[in-house]
């Protein structure tokens, strides 16, 4: 198990399921977008979010134990969300295909 699964192998949101503040903050940024990529997007907190202003979204991170609590998260809003497992550090992904990109730092 990596040291990132083991992080989020835990009953609760590690960060809670709000969505990140200056991320909610800039709802107006978001408006009038149809596609989000969230990069290192954990357990889904602000993937969930941004599916639920109406985007489709793909949520990547390191971590499978994150992604399925993205994808409970998301069920239990009642929101359709892509989860990719992947090495985000050499993730190449299409940029015409996102028309935002959101990033946990």
């Amino acid at each position: 198990m990596s040291e990132w699964d083991r992080r989020y192998d835990r009953a609760d949101y590690v960060f809670g399921e709000a969505p990140n503040a200056f991320l909610a903050s800039h709802i107006d940024c978001v408006k009038g977008h149809r596609r989000a990529l969230a990069v290192a997007d954990g357990e889904g907190r602000n993937g969930v979010w941004l599916a639920e202003q109406g985007l489709a979204v793909t949520a990547i991170d390191s971590s499978s134990v994150a992604l399925r609590k993205a994808q409970d998260l998301a069920i239990r809003r009642g929101i359709s969300l892509e989860t990719q497992h992947v090495d985000i550090a050499n993730y190449d992904w299409p940029a015409e295909a996102f028309d935002l990109v959101v990033a946990n730092c």
